[in-house]
This record gives C-alpha cells, structure tokens and sequence, in this order.
C-alpha cells in the first residue's frame, strides 16, 4: 500500500475479483470483509494484491493477521512482497504466547552460525534478516493477537539483545586474528533507556555504553600488538556498524551512544576505572536519572555487574539530597520545554510519555536509597514498587499505568507505519483514522478524547511533582525549545532558530552549543535537554533586535570566564540585568567586544543606584582623578585614561540601549567624559612641559594662559559616540619676546613653547595603546588651515578673523565653547573675541547664497549619496541642512539678539523660536530631524564602533538597523526608511524656506 493517494474505491471489486481468481471465492472473500473493516479498504486491497504470491504460499494465513499487518504496517507490507516466505513462516508461529529471552537468543545465534569470521557483511545480512523475522512476528503478536503491550516491549528487548550477543562473539574472534587475546581481557555492553529497561518500540533507538576491563596490550596476531583500547574501541565500533549501518537488508538498530560519561564529546568505549572515575568526579543528576534505567545487555557481565556496583552509591544516595531536589526540577523544566514545542508528540509534549517515565524515576532517586526495591529499570515495575512503598497512592499508580500503555501503544503503532523514530501524531485525516482503527478506537474522534483524558491526567501528577513546576517559568518559545534541545537532528534545531529570526541559523546553533557547554560544566543545567536557564537566555537573545549577535557575544561572555558560574547566577536571579546584557550584545558589536574582554564590568549593569545615568563633568573629572592619582607613571597614567574612558563610553551605551537617556542626554555625557579628558591630557602635558622649560611668562606679570577651545560637535556639547575633537588652541599675549621661565633646560620662547605643549597634548589624546585611543583631533578650523600653525596668540587669532577670515570660518565659530586649559582666560576669550567676531559685524552681501553653495558641495563632495546608501549628516535633508539653517539665522540675527548665541543647535533653536525669529512649525521640523538623525548616527557608530555615517537603504543591514531603532513587523527596513525620508524631505524643506525664502 503506497504511500499517497489511495486507490479509488471502484478499483475494489476489480482487486477482490483478481484476489478471487488468485486464492479462491472464500478466501478472498475474508480477506475483503476484513479489509472493508480497516481505515481505507480500497487501499488495503491494493496491497492484498502485491501479496498474492505470499497469500497463496501460505494458506492457513488467517484474513485477519494479514490485514492487520497491511493496514498497521506500510514497511512489513512491503517486507512480505520482497520475501513471500515470511508469510508461511509467520502462520506457523505461535502468535499467541511470547518466546522466552533463551529462544529468542537461541534463534539469533543459528541466524549467524556457519558466518565465516572474516566475512562481516555476510554477518550483517543474517542479523538483518533476523531482525526483519523477529520485528514481522511481534508487529503481528501486537496489532492481530493483542498482546500486552508489557510483552511485545519486554521482547523487542530481547530481540536487540539477542542481536548483540550474536554479533559480539564473531566480530571479537575477527580481531583476536588481527591482535591476539587482550590482556586483560573483558568487555561489556550496557544497554539504558528503554532498551535497559526492558521496554523497547518498534523503532526505537537502543541507547549503549561500552567498557573494558582496563589499560593493557594484545598478545599479538597477523597485524601485531595493539592497545586494549584501540583492540576494544574497534569492537565497539564494529557492534555499532553490525546493528546501525544501513544495506540493501536495513538495518538492526540505530545507536546512540550519547549517555556515556562526557556524552558524544567522550571516547566511545571507556575503561572500568575511568568510568567510575568520571561519575564519581564530575557525575550529574541527568545521568543518575539514566543510569536508573541502566544494565548489562552484551558480553562480560561479571564486568558489568562490577561497574554497576560501583555506580550504586553515585545512584543510590542515602540521605535525602536536596542538591538532587534542584537539579530534579531543571531537568523537570527541560521537560516542560520540551512540552511547549511538541504539542502533537506524544513522547515528549504535555502529558506525555517522558513525563510519566520521569515521574517514576524521580521518586526512585529520591527514595532508592533507603528503599531498594525501587532500585528497577522498568517504568511500570517502578509505579507498582512506589504505590507498594507508599510513595504514589494506587489509584494514581494505576491511572499513569493505564495512560504510559495507551500512549505507548500510541507510540508503537506510529512507528510501525515506516518504521520511523516518530512520536509526532499524523496531521492528515487518513492517517488519523488509521492509527484510530489500529488501537481499535473507531474514529480520529474517539483517538483525541482518550489521547486527551490520558494526557491530561499525567499533565496534572506531572505539575505537582516535586512541589512547583516550570511551565510558567519558562519562556513561551517553542521554536526555542527545539533548537535547544541537542537530541534533535542539528538541521531541525536549525531551522528552529531561523523561523525564530536568527539570520545564520548555523553559526548561531553553534554559539548555543557553546552557551549549553558553559550552562552544563557551570552544574547550572542537566542533561542535553532544552534546560531552563539556556531558555531563560535564549529568548532574551531572539528579543533582541540583532539575534545572531545577541547569541554570538553571551556565549563569548561567558565561555570566556574562567569561574562563569557567578555571573550566570546572577544573570538569571535578576532578569532586568540579564535583558540589559544581552540587549548591550544586541545593539553594538564595537561595545559587546570592549564588554567581553573586560567581564569584571558587569558592574557596571548591577549597580542600579550609583546616582543614575547622568553624570556631570566635576564629577567626571573627580573620578578620573580618582584613577589617575593610583596610576604614578606617565604611561600606566595614559592606558588608566582609556579605561576610563571606555568604561564611561559603555555604560553611556548601556543607558542609551535602555532608554534610560534620550539623544540630548546622550551627547551631554560624552562630551562631559571628552572635557574631563581634556583637562587631565593637558594638565600632564603642561607638568612635563613646565618641568623643562618652566612656566611660560608674561611682560606685565604672571603666567601666560592656554585656552582650548571646542568647536563643531564639541563646541556645541554635542559629541556622539566616535566624534572627532574639534579644536583650536589660543594662548594669552602675543609679543614674540615672551619666553618661559627655564627648568631643567634653558627658556623658550611663547609660539614653541606652547607649540610643543600642544603637540604633546595631541600626542596624549591620539597616541593607540592596548585599549585604544582617546580621540581622534581636528585642527584644520584654526587660522590658516593646515598652513597656519598648530597654536595661535590671542592677537594673531583676532588679527586673522578681523582681516582674513572666510564665511564658513565665522559660522564654524558659533559653536566655540572654552573646553580645557585656563577656564577664565577661555571664558574672556569667547566673550570679548569670538562673540564680537561672530555677532557684532554685520554679515556680507549674499550670506545666505554663499553658506547655501557651501552646502551644496558638502552633500556633492562628501555625501555623495545613491540609491544604495544614504547619508544621515551630509546628505539631502540630513543633519548639515539643520545646522547649517540653524547658524545662518544664529549669524543674522545674533548681533541684536543675544539670547540665539547658543553653540548647542537644540538650544539654539528653542532661543531663535522664543525670540521670534524661526516659526514654530519649522522649529519643530528642525528639531525632530535634528534628533532623528542624531539617533540614527548613534545606532550606525554604536554597532560599527568607527565614525560611520553610511546608511544602507536594503537587505539585512537595513532591517537590523531598524530593529536596533525600535521598528518592528513584518518589513522594519521599509517602515524605517520611509519615516528616514519623511524626516529628510521636511528637513530640506524647512531648510529652504530659512535660507533662500522660498521652497526647494
């Protein structure tokens, strides 16, 4: 019976007349009453008519067994079409009663007597056929005899046992002709899980662990002497080929061997001592919850019996252990993880099998100790043995009994159908109906009520175990909860996290790997389930707006540290500095990498009340002082400076990422850290300066001053995140005669004194250290350019703007403000030189053309934007329309309006409103652009860490900066980019109506 469309129900008679011509009136007869019975008779037919040959070389087959076989079993169908025989074989076998273990053991080994020992694929070919046999005769015993479903498991244990054990004897005479005899000598397969337990599905994994006796040499044989454990490792991996290895006969069984001691990670087969080493050294309560189900299934047993004793007081502890209790309930929330992503399973959704097989072994471990009767691996063994002792009343003993059979027998029918590892409930109707009529339920209908009044029941025992549960606790994630789960097939976990938003689905599942790594060695989380902390984490990673990176930086973070168990305790017992962490790796690249390297200033997200986000500039320059008067020499004094800094600059961020300070805010604090630096520069440079050269003097008496003065984003407190420093330095005076003092050299005059200290300070604030530099400095706006010199007096800087300067050099002037240096030599030189320079002259002829062509080749020369990338600063609508707007009506109006005399264009432009000179709509437009693309700059720098003023306008790069900027739903690019060209087209409007009257 294909998989697909069924055969139309007209086909029926033409198959039952054809079966008629085949096997006779009566027995095609049956055979179609009973195939009318099944969830698609047409279908079924269709397959009678592929097994003529095996119906008629098997008369006495009943109708019924082979209908049931049909209708339960795509895979066994097609198994009897390839070999008719089985048929025969299968109606002489005594379906009704079960084999002993001795049988089935016995018919495994005559299955591959006579195998020569060099001839593994022969071997291999009889196992497999064995194992079809075996699988054709308990598929039967189950779907047409009804057999309890205690049996049917107890004998696919058998089976895969059985196949062990015969495979075993000649794989190791093989080798013993390559090697000799190993010295000593002793193997053993354990088998865990429900293949330890006795309990085994249809198509079930067998979980194995493999030991050896110990450390030693072969004897020796055709291919020499060996190891014992390069002699048993090969054993072991030629048991794993004899049961796994698909060939053109199938395979046994798959194998999983991650339950041994370091899980896929460790050695595949591990010595006695080094087995009982590593769980008594390192031993998690996962794994005494596997090892409950533990035994030997393969060869030594007296080696078994000696390892398993030794595990028995890592297993059985007792006293009660309330560690045991905690790590219980983690593994209980790795359940309910599971639950949240596998509704339709019933395996390992609500109220499914692992819940009710976990339930059974938590109490085991808790009360195994003192109790041994406990001390068994099979589930319902375990629910009688607890409602015995007193731990379970009978009643819900037997209700989860009751509902761990049907959904057992749920289990098996499913993977009976392709014989498949699956749990999952069929989705299309058909296949509902005929896992339905395979329980003997007759509807889907009737399937879903008992599914439900099963599932419900061991939802409800399940919640109240152990006294709290995680479901809601855990984040409602269920994509999450797949890609975590690492006994997924890495292509499902992966596709999990991109449904999920993470772009490199690949490289993120290998971040989580490393994550689930640091949560596992940390005893933070058990087993290779999803685990609650990694949840906890994860989901706050995929919140964030750039995922792969969120992900990528925490598990950098913490794999990073040398003890992480402290600081992920901490991240999880308070999730508000959890969500500030991973929203920090979210948002910027440039800080997570500063953040990672630096892990003790994690500080910095804890401490909730130092004062708030806002820090003034005394406060500022007490701290530096603080680091600096630790720090005696000059250089451990320059790299103290930038740790400062860049601690300063992140948790500047850190605020900025939060909301907790708005754009203004933001320009505030970095340009308060940039004075403080500023004047600690300067002050070490004047120290060493002086120390040489002594004090420089003036004529008239005292000490001549330096000032320091800040223009464009400095000059106006408006510095972001990367801005360059744009200085000029003036020093007080202006005779050429004027010299210093003399220290440990000879005087100097003025213009190379004040020279050398501004090349020094230049030197302080760019020179790169390990962790960075200060800034980067600007000095092009001084008189001359970059012809003119370095510092100028206080007479040559007047005489130059008087007689010499250009437009653009007075409108570069409305943003200077004193920064660094003699603060009131700095003051005065701003009000009685630069404010009368700037305001008190009256602006030439064509002003407003002139700042207007200067404008345009600004957005030409240096935007030079297109239909890829634009330009937040430079280009069209961007930032220069508003300050340039903003400084002309600054220029026009400033002589006979003092109060515009603002070098922060957001103040500028409330004073130029309130004085009437700016209408309030455009006002308004020029500020929320100003902001806009302030906000947009500091996104772009704070991902990139560099001064980069580059907008994309598609793709995956736009879309991140989106989300970074808060837009959400389906296309966040777009929204963007469409509120970025609103903001730009007004901004350019509003410009044009300042400066040239009229729109664009």
């Amino acid at each position: 019976m294909a998989v697909g469309r069924p055969p139309s129900a007209k086909a029926a008679p033409r198959a039952e007349a054809r079966l008629s011509a085949a096997l006779g009136d009566a027995r095609a007869r049956a055979l179609v009453q009973a195939a009318d019975a099944t969830f698609d008779g047409p279908a079924v037919l269709s397959t009678l008519e592929r097994l003529v040959p095996a119906l008629a070389g098997a008369p006495e087959a009943p109708a019924g067994l082979v209908v049931a076989l049909v209708q339960g079993s795509e895979v066994l169908a097609r198994l009897l079409a390839l070999r008719p025989g089985l048929l025969r074989w299968l109606a002489g076998a005594r379906l009704e009663r079960p084999w002993p273990r001795e049988r089935t053991l016995a018919a495994a080994r005559g299955a591959v007597s006579g195998v020569a020992v060099a001839d593994r694929d022969g071997l291999h070919r009889r196992l497999r056929r064995f194992k079809a046999r075996s699988l054709l005769r308990l598929a039967a015993r189950d779907l047409w005899a009804h057999a309890p479903l205690q049996e049917v498991g107890r004998e696919q244990a058998d089976v895969a046992e059985a196949v062990l054990r015969a495979a075993l004897p000649p794989l190791e005479a093989a080798l013993r002709v390559r090697h000799g005899t190993p010295n000593p000598e002793g193997f053993c397969v354990l088998g865990l899980g429900k293949l330890g337990g006795g309990d085994l599905n249809f198509s079930s994994d067998v979980d194995l662990v493999y030991l050896y006796r110990g450390e030693g040499e072969t004897s020796g044989g055709t291919h020499g002497s060996v190891p014992t454990l390069t002699y048993y490792a090969r054993v072991a991996e030629g048991l794993t080929r004899a049961l796994g290895q698909v060939t053109e006969d199938g395979f046994c069984f798959r194998v999983d061997l991650g339950l041994r001691p370091e899980g896929r990670g460790g050695p595949a087969v591990l010595s006695l001592r080094a087995a009982l080493h590593y769980y008594e050294r390192a031993g998690r309560t996962w794994e005494r919850a596997a090892w409950v189900k533990g035994r030997a299934v393969a060869g030594d047993e007296g080696l078994a019996r000696e390892f398993l004793d030794g595990l028995a007081p890592f297993l059985w502890r007792r006293s009660l252990d309330f560690g045991a209790v905690d790590a219980l309930r983690s593994l209980k929330a790795e359940i309910d993880l599971r639950g949240k992503a596998s509704a339709d399973d019933v395996k390992l959704g609500p109220g499914g099998i692992r819940e009710v097989e976990f339930f059974a072994v938590a109490l085991q471990l808790l009360h195994g100790g003192k109790a041994p009767p406990l001390r068994v691996s099979n589930t319902l063994l375990a629910l009688r043995r607890l409602a015995d002792a007193g731990l379970l009343a009978q009643r819900d003993a037997d209700a989860l009994a009751d509902a761990y059979l049907f959904l057992r027998r749920v289990e098996n029918r499913l993977q009976m159908v392709e014989e498949q590892q699956t749990q999952t409930l069929p989705s299309s109707p058909r296949e509902r109906l005929r896992l339905a009529r395979t329980l003997g339920l007759a509807s889907a209908e009737a399937l879903d009520r008992e599914l439900d009044r099963h599932r419900r029941f061991v939802a409800s025992a399940f919640q109240t175990l152990l006294g709290q549960t995680a479901r809601n606790e855990a984040p409602d994630e269920p994509l999450l909860a797949l890609a975590l789960d690492a006994e997924l097939p890495d292509e499902r976990r992966a596709e999990a996290l991109e449904a999920r938003g993470f772009a490199d689905a690949e490289a993120s599942l290998r971040s989580l790997e490393r994550l689930r790594r640091t949560l596992l060695q940390s005893g933070l989380q058990e087993g290779p389930g999803p685990g609650l902390p990694a949840a906890v984490l994860l989901s706050e990673c995929a919140r964030s707006p750039d995922p792969d990176q969120a992900l990528f930086f925490l598990a950098e973070f913490l794999s990073s540290l040398v003890a992480p168990v402290g600081y992920l305790r901490l991240l999880l017992q308070r999730p508000a500095v959890g969500r500030r962490l991973v929203g920090l790796f979210g948002q910027s690249a440039f800080l997570s990498g500063y953040f990672v390297r630096n892990p003790e200033l994690l500080d910095l997200l804890v401490q909730e009340s130092s004062g708030g986000p806002h820090k003034p500039v005394e406060r500022l320059a007490a701290e530096l002082g603080g680091r600096l008067a630790r720090s005696p020499l000059d250089e451990e004094r320059l790299g103290a400076m930038r740790r400062f800094k860049n601690e300063e600059v992140l948790r500047i961020g850190l605020a900025d990422i939060a909301g907790e300070l708005d754009v203004p805010e933001v320009a505030t604090q970095l340009s308060a850290l940039a004075d403080a630096l500023l004047d600690a520069c300067l002050f070490q440079a004047e120290a060493e300066l002086r120390e040489r050269f002594g004090a420089p003097r003036l004529r008239a008496g005292g000490r001549a001053a330096l000032a320091v003065l800040g223009l464009g984003k400095l000059g106006g407190a408006e510095l972001g995140y990367q801005s360059d420093l744009d200085l000029l330095f003036v020093y007080q005076g202006g005779g050429t005669d004027e010299e210093t003092a003399g220290g440990t050299r000879p005087p100097i005059g003025h213009p190379e004194y004040f020279a050398r200290l501004v090349q020094r300070l230049l030197s302080l604030l760019t020179v790169q250290l390990r962790e960075g530099r200060l800034y980067q400095v600007d000095a092009r706006l001084r008189p001359s350019g970059n012809q003119g010199t370095l510092v100028v007096s206080e007479t040559a800087f007047r005489e130059h703007h008087e007689r010499r300067a250009q437009l653009w050099e007075r409108q570069a002037l409305v943003k200077t403000r004193a920064v660094a240096g003699d603060t009131r030599f700095g003051a005065a030189l701003v009000a009685q030189v630069v404010v009368p320079l700037v305001y008190e002259r009256p602006l030439p002829a064509g002003a407003a053309e002139e700042i207007h062509r200067h404008r345009q080749r600004i957005e030409v020369e240096v935007a030079g934007e297109t239909a890829g990338e634009l330009d937040p600063k430079a280009g069209h609508g961007g930032l220069v329309d508003v300050e340039f707007a903003t400084q002309y009506l600054q220029l026009k109006s400033g002589g006979r309006v003092p109060a515009v005399r603002r070098p922060n264009t957001l103040a500028a432009l409330e004073a130029l409103q309130a004085s009437g000179l700016l209408a309030p709509g455009d006002a308004l437009t020029l500020r929320s652009g100003y902001l806009f693309h302030r906000r947009v700059e500091n996104r772009l720098r704070l991902v990139h860490g560099r001064a980069l003023a580059r907008l994309p306008t598609t793709g995956a790069p736009l879309a991140l900066l989106a989300r970074r900027l808060g837009h959400g739903g389906a296309d966040p690019g777009g929204a963007f980019l469409a509120a970025y060209r609103r903001q730009a087209e007004a901004v350019r409007a509003a410009y044009h109506r300042v400066l040239l009257g009229g729109p664009c």
